[in-house]
């Protein structure tokens, strides 16, 4: 008998073992640590600060319709200071299919999203939401994306944060190849999207391009005005990303713009350096200038972010 049930359990196993499994889940995350020496009018400090470290899980399972259910868990960590210990980041529940991709929850919004790689010093003190309106990460969306049909994508994303309000942002983008280099185009609009207590109507448009094969142009233009025209300006991005050596990169960005506060100028210059796929150092160097003196600053930043996944299933 006893013989019997193991030979039974070890045919159980190899038949449950050679059945395809149609799906996959990983745990995740960044941890990108600085220290920074921060210039402003009240004085000079030094300290270490976490840029933007997250951690989260995601994954997908297939359906024999061929439907795939898609979840994804991010909270953004700080393990310098422990405060707040975890912070919401996109997190949502959707289904992928021939007609693209629906999802619900909390996401970046199409806009933000479409400053594509442009934004050099992104998550650090040289990020472009200093100078920009539109780094909205909105709670409460619905968004559709298209399939991707000779390289287009149609986001549309509705959004009932405010309970009175519904508000939309909306791209399309483009990507693909020229000269045989990748490169991006992006316009998009946000209706009414709520950003700090101002609902914004808001256009930008954006690109990356290859100035050859080692080198990439970013560009933004955009305008925004709220609902009570307290604020209505436009500004614009411009940066450039050089591979000077198999592991070394150069950044160097530029923005100006009115939105945020007047006479708003945004000046990055780094150098990320590779050790591997997942872990890099950098060195960056961020002036921000505004009209009023007093709220202008100089950072500079030498950092080391790792990326990690760690499969489940």
């Amino acid at each position: 008998m006893h013989s019997f049930s193991s030979r039974f359990l070890i045919v159980f196993l190899l038949l449950i073992s050679s059945v395809p499994v149609y799906a996959s889940s990983s745990i995740y995350g960044r941890l990108d640590l600085a220290v920074s020496n921060d210039n402003k009018t009240n004085g000079t400090i030094t300290d270490v600060r976490s840029h933007a470290s997250r951690v989260g899980i995601k994954g997908s399972q297939i359906f024999d319709s061929g439907m795939v259910v898609i979840y994804q868990y991010e909270w953004q960590v700080d393990p310098v200071d422990g405060d707040p210990t975890f912070s919401q980041r996109d997190s949502y529940l959707g289904l992928r299919g021939a007609f693209g991709t629906f999802l619900l929850g909390m996401h970046d919004t199409p806009l933000k999203n479409s400053q594509g790689k442009v934004d050099l010093f992104n998550d650090t003190a040289g990020d472009i939401k200093n100078i920009l309106w539109g780094d909205n990460r909105s709670k409460k969306v619905i968004q559709w994306s298209s399939p991707k049909i000779r390289g287009f994508t149609v986001n549309v994303m509705t959004i009932f944060e405010e309970s009175d309000e519904e508000a939309f942002s909306t791209s399309l983008e483009w990507n693909g190849k020229i000269g045989g280099n990748k490169a991006q185009f992006n316009l998009a609009f946000d209706s009414e999207v709520p950003q700090k207590g101002y609902f914004f109507d808001t256009i930008r448009i954006g690109t990356t391009m290859p100035l050859g094969e080692s080198v990439s142009l970013g560009l933004i233009w955009q305008e925004s005005e709220d609902s009570t025209g307290k604020y209505d300006d436009d500004g614009y991005v411009v940066s450039l990303k050089s591979k000077i050596s198999k592991k070394t990169t150069f950044k160097l960005m530029y923005g100006k713009s009115d939105m945020v506060k007047q006479g708003g100028e945004l000046s990055g210059i780094g150098f990320d350096y590779k050790l591997a796929k997942p872990l890099k150092l950098y060195l960056n160097y961020v002036d921000k200038s505004y009209t009023d003196t007093s709220k202008e600053s100089e950072h500079i930043m030498f950092g080391i972010q790792y990326k990690f996944s760690f499969d489940m299933l």
